[in-house]
């Protein structure tokens, strides 16, 4: 498994969500799924110290030298306008946004992070991660696939490609992909709980990650896993404040949480 970088986190509330895929569609409830997290940027999220995105934000992102993918603008903006506002945005990149170059950090101004965080924050010593790294020991072929398509000479090759044939292809690669991880997601909690438990015993305190796009929150007597979900059926999130972790879901505009 791959190594993880140490954060430390000052704000007194901080909100974690991951697996939003925006872009898969073009569709009135692709367009109802952005609505309802824009109104979670200029609701919770404005009044939060801290946002933690735990990967596919997007369900496919790869930094051209001169383009952004129109679909995406709306949220880059309203993403924009937070850390503006004072909220620390922290990016962990997940498998369909692993190409991630210098645009969040530069133009956005994320805190972006290739790598798990063991982040510390509230008297808490968290491992966050978006989860495939978790789910992938079971999986020769996805480690194989990841370390292949990760490589910087993938990369290269994909900048010749015109965006306009590039997001086709990728927008349908990408749909495979989360089919595939939607289909095992019930194998993958019987998996992930043993490779979660490890992190526990490691010396971490609590796990938060995604990927497999379901939400619980599991309590052990090493620690706690909280599974984040998605932005797609269930729109939930964590809040870490008073060092106490609770799993939320985000209605719309006016809801509490």
């Amino acid at each position: 498994m791959e190594s993880y970088r140490t954060e430390t986190e000052t704000a007194q509330t901080a909100l974690f969500l991951s697996d939003a895929h925006f872009g898969t569609s073009r569709d009135e409830e692709e367009r109802r799924r952005i609505d309802r997290f824009v109104s979670f940027l200029r609701g919770p999220a404005r009044g939060a110290g801290a946002l933690y995105i735990v990967g596919d934000l997007f369900d496919f992102w790869f930094e051209y030298r001169q383009v952004v993918p129109k679909p995406h603008l709306l949220v880059l903006t309203e993403l924009g306008a937070l850390v503006r506002a004072g909220v620390r945005v922290v990016y962990i990149a997940g498998n369909h946004d692993y190409w991630l170059d210098d645009y969040f950090a530069d133009e956005l101004g994320f805190t972006v992070s290739r790598r798990p965080l063991d982040l510390r924050a509230q008297e808490r010593r968290l491992y966050v991660t978006h989860g495939d790294d978790l789910t992938s020991g079971h999986d020769p072929g996805y480690r194989f696939l990841r370390r292949l398509v990760r490589s910087p000479f993938a990369i290269r090759l994909y900048h010749l490609i015109h965006p306009d044939l590039g997001v086709p292809f990728a927008r349908w690669a990408s749909g495979l992909s989360r089919a595939h991880t939607n289909r095992k997601k019930f194998v993958l909690n019987r998996t992930l709980e043993g490779a979660a438990r490890e992190k526990l015993r490691e010396g971490f305190d609590g796990v938060l990650m995604g990927h497999i796009h379901y939400a619980d929150h599991f309590r052990y007597e090493e620690g706690e896993l909280v599974l984040l979900g998605d932005w797609i059926d269930s729109f939930t999130y964590a809040r870490l404040t008073g060092g106490r972790i609770a799993l939320e879901r985000w209605e719309g505009e006016g809801s509490g949480g």
